[in-house]
């Protein structure tokens, strides 16, 4: 592998991402909505309203190769951070056009990230804008520059605390919607690869905060929610309880979300219409 920063530009090939509203009802399941409380989510007699962060599998089949774009090898890579930014609100039924660019590669020292932004278009335009953050680890030490600084963590009691089970079968469900990493559901692949057990999709818990951050400030209407962005801090394990946590500042809404004593997701935003 030959990383640096001259792989700022390369482009993924364009993908095509078709949907119909038992995919984002799977979807909502799969982040952990649940009746009777979400059935504006679960049912399709009601829309069904679609999660924003739906639109991340779009996102995700359009990403997926990035190891053999820039010939990463066999250096392990874990999903680092994530944002999205929706321009309306995501239909029960559609299709995408999605085009992906490398924006930028930083050097952390030991290890390595790289930053790919998406845009997904239908007929009506521009419908999300997505930049991710790739670890590759063991690939830093190249010379570049470090990158941007984390966002600072919110302080003070929090205005709302959204408490939410994450339930065993949590990742069987998730990984039907596209992501069938075995890390997810093999405790063999998980322990090969250093992990003690299986753990969450991390766009899976992505989604999880999404809900928290609609059902507490959003009045559960999932088009509230404008944009969203977090860093991967730990993974999640199935059959526990996960705590986000939501501060409203102005405009902007930060978030934590938490099992037990270990941060998940850190240095998390949003921006809420209206």
């Amino acid at each position: 592998m030959s990383l640096d920063a001259n792989a700022v530009g390369t482009k993924l090939d364009p993908t095509t991402f078709e949907w119909t509203e038992a995919d984002t009802i799977l979807y909502a399941l799969g982040v952990g909505a649940r009746p009777p409380h979400e059935l504006d989510l679960l049912d399709e007699r009601r829309g069904p309203g679609v999660l924003p962060t739906f639109a991340l599998l779009a996102n995700w089949w359009a990403v997926k190769d990035l190891r053999s774009v820039l010939d990463l090898g066999s250096f392990p890579i874990v999903h680092g951070g994530q944002s999205l930014s929706v321009s309306r609100p995501v239909q029960p039924c559609g299709e995408v056009t999605v085009n992906g660019e490398v924006t930028a590669v930083w050097d952390k020292g030991k290890h390595a990230a790289i930053e790919v932004t998406t845009r997904g278009t239908d007929g009506d335009g521009e419908l999300f804008v997505a930049v991710g953050q790739t670890m590759v680890l063991g690939g830093g030490g190249f010379g570049g520059d470090r990158g941007p600084a984390s966002a600072d963590e919110p302080t003070g009691p929090s205005d709302a605390t959204i408490i939410d089970e994450v339930r065993p079968e949590q990742a069987a469900i998730y990984r039907l919607s596209g992501d069938r990493n075995p890390l997810h559901i093999d405790p063999d692949a998980a322990k090969k690869a250093g992990f003690d057990d299986v753990f969450l999709h991390g766009l899976c818990t992505f989604g999880f905060a999404a809900r928290a951050v609609i059902n507490s400030l959003g009045g559960g209407d999932p088009t509230t929610l404008q944009s969203i962005s977090c860093r991967f801090a730990k993974p999640v394990m199935l059959g526990a309880p996960l705590r986000t946590e939501v501060w409203r500042r102005d405009t902007t809404v930060h978030f934590r979300t938490s099992q037990g004593s270990v941060v998940a997701l850190s240095a998390g935003t949003a921006t809420l219409r209206g």
